[in-house]
């Protein structure tokens, strides 16, 4: 049987017994779950044992490259590693992590070599990485790596001996357990930032290294090519595609800022120390972007310091260190570089490392903690945050206990992680990217609450830029694959929140990115909806491809539903881990206000009309329920 699309096998590697299996991609997962992230819950549901520690051997660890991944698709270049989080909530538990990431090589190169899937069991007595060249498979020594290179350092090792194959590495955070430590893909890509490369760590796996040359073959490749180059031909005709194309993200920073904005400067303070301007003047020549895309919203960092020497980094975008940098009121741009620097080449989380760090320095500026709680002063400056990052990454002293997380450090420290009002917020044990009260309560914010992973989850849609016309969401909305019915309970006046009900389109939106996540599609190109264009990301255009690569004919409704399915599942595998609706909680902090200097921001609805309450929330879950026809 031809698998379209598909490479058509898993590969079963068990670390402990040493033992490989290929096994044939089943049709039955194909035709339920997609790809990708879908197939990668459907795995996981099967496989795993509920309820064990997330560095036991018995967590496995699945990676999956989405259907559309090696063909030309602009933007298809996405992976999905799943595995249980070591994130601790307050009650102990783990929720499951269904993370994805953007690769350059790594997707393709696995596509390439004849798998759409790689199970991972079990460890390795000893460091290892797991080499993939087609059908040759091997679990390899990686002693002269482990402790001793770190991401960037690995992944140019095996650049240079396996003739630029795709690369998934973890770092020294990795290596000592820290518990939101990530993997790096290709240098660029970030996956797991809720600890699969602890997890990787726990199994001593070094690294994942993929190289394959068999190409993915499409059903219907006139149709195919004819829609992709629609497309791409579009994308073209964005604005503002050059001046994203070179500054990515941070192109948009008149938008995208204030929504990012954490309290602590004035905009126009924060915009003349870490806003486009200065990013003009450090970007490498040397861009690397994703497999496929027609974006490149990735961006490099080369800088020459005189007092932290050269800094060439190349690991997300530029909103980051701005982000970080007012989060640690540090007026250097180039110290803020370093700290993600250092981040990205050991593994660990750039924006939990940097909250934590940010609330117990808070804390001993208070007070509230002493030199004699952690055994040296903890100043607001960046020698000691250079320190705290690097005794998280080696897990030394006051480290050790801040590298497990927020519940773990407030029950040390008998201070409860909600009270900290200055944090973006804390949901399920994990702090979320991005502070409601500044990017308002829109559908991508409320599946922080409602996500079993507490991320949106690259919930993205025109909704993500401020106070777009109800008329543009609506005319998204219809591209949904949703009924009538469904699109007249989203837009319909709702007490609790203002001229449409958040809760049931954050429900759609949801199966929506499962689709997305499964095809192995960026969803940065659902954004462009808002400047009129034709082609862009939505179901209804998206099928029409997913039909031409696979041959399989399908409906936006049927790919939807699908993606509900996937999601559905999702949930009921954290359930099993003990997570029910009564956990799906907003953090406490989104309902205090936050003193700025430019005024008090507040928990507010898409269109800054009204002031959302707990029991606003409350309602409105009981409407997400609904939508979701769960009792």
């Amino acid at each position: 049987m031809d698998y379209y699309g598909y490479a058509g096998n898993i590969a079963d590697i068990d670390l402990s017994e040493g033992k490989i299996q290929i096994e044939r991609l089943d049709w039955d997962l194909v035709e339920g779950y997609i790809g990708g992230w879908g197939i990668n819950t459907r795995l996981f549901h099967d496989l795993q044992r509920p309820k064990i520690d997330p560095f036991s051997l018995d967590n496995p660890i699945i990676i999956g490259a989405g259907v559309l991944v090696g063909t030309s698709v602009p933007g298809a270049s996405k992976i999905t590693g799943t595995t249980k989080s070591p994130i601790e909530d307050d009650e102990g538990r783990h929720f499951i992590d269904n993370a994805v990431s953007g690769t350059n090589r790594f997707g393709i190169m696995l596509k390439n070599a004849g798998y759409d899937h790689l199970i991972i069991r079990g460890g390795a007595e000893r460091p290892v990485f797991i080499k993939i060249v087609d059908e040759d498979i091997e679990i390899c020594d990686a002693s002269k790596l482990w402790g001793k290179k770190d991401v960037y350092q690995t992944t140019d090792f095996f650049m240079d001996h396996y003739n630029t194959p795709g690369v998934l590495a973890i770092g020294r955070a990795g290596e000592k357990l820290v518990r939101y430590a990530m993997c790096v893909v290709d240098y660029i890509g970030t996956l797991g930032r809720f600890g699969l490369g602890a997890v990787m760590g726990s199994k001593n796996l070094k690294a994942i290294v993929v190289l394959g040359d068999k190409g993915i073959k499409v059903a219907n490749n006139k149709v195919f090519l004819s829609l992709v180059n629609k497309w791409r031909k579009d994308i073209e005709k964005i604005p503002v595609i050059d001046y994203f194309r070179e500054l990515g993200i941070a192109s948009g920073w008149n938008v995208h800022a204030p929504l990012a904005q954490e309290g602590n400067w004035e905009y126009s303070k924060w915009t003349e120390l870490y806003g486009p301007d200065i990013w003009n003047k450090v970007k490498s020549t040397h861009k690397i972007v994703c497999n496929s895309c027609a974006l490149a919203c990735k961006t490099d960092y080369d800088i020459k310091s005189e007092k932290l020497g050269r800094i060439n980094s190349f690991t997300g975008h530029y909103l980051l260190p701005a982000r970080i940098g007012q989060r640690l009121e540090l007026e250097n741009y180039e110290e803020s570089v370093k700290l993600l620097d250092l981040c990205n080449r050991a593994g660990v989380c750039l924006f939990t490392s940097s909250n934590i760090i940010n609330w117990v320095t808070r804390l001993y500026k208070k007070g509230i903690i002493k030199k004699s709680d952690v055994g040296f002063e903890l100043n607001r400056d960046f020698d000691t945050y250079l320190s705290l990052f690097n005794m998280i990454i080696n897990r030394e002293g006051f480290g050790d206990l801040l590298a497990d997380g927020w519940y773990p450090v407030g029950k040390s420290l008998n201070i409860d992680p909600q009270e900290f009002v200055e944090s973006t917020g804390i949901i399920k044990g994990a702090d979320v990217i991005q502070d409601a009260r500044f990017t308002r309560l829109h559908p991508q914010a409320f599946a922080y609450i409602t996500n079993p992973r507490p991320h949106h989850g690259g919930l993205q849609s025109i909704y993500t830029m401020p106070k777009i016309d109800i008329e543009l969401l609506k005319d998204d909305a219809k591209k949904m694959g949703i009924s009538k019915e469904e699109f007249n309970r989203i837009f319909s006046f709702t007490p609790s929140y203002g001229i449409f009900n958040v809760a049931r389109y954050a429900k759609h939106c949801e199966d929506v990115m499962a689709v997305f996540d499964s095809l192995g599609t960026c969803s940065v190109y659902a954004i462009w909806g808002w400047t009129g264009l034709d082609h862009y990301l939505n179901l209804e255009f998206i099928n029409k491809i997913y039909s031409a690569a696979t041959g399989i004919d399908i409906t936006p409704r049927e790919l939807k539903n699908k993606g509900e399915d996937t999601f559905n599942l999702y949930r009921a595998v954290n359930y099993r881990e003990g997570f029910s609706k009564k956990d799906n909680r907003s953090s406490k902090i989104w309902f205090t206000p936050r003193k700025t200097p430019e005024g008090i921001r507040y928990l507010m609805d898409y269109y800054d009309e009204r002031q959302i309450t707990e029991e606003d929330i409350n309602d409105l879950l009981n409407d997400y329920y609904d939508e979701r026809n769960y009792g």
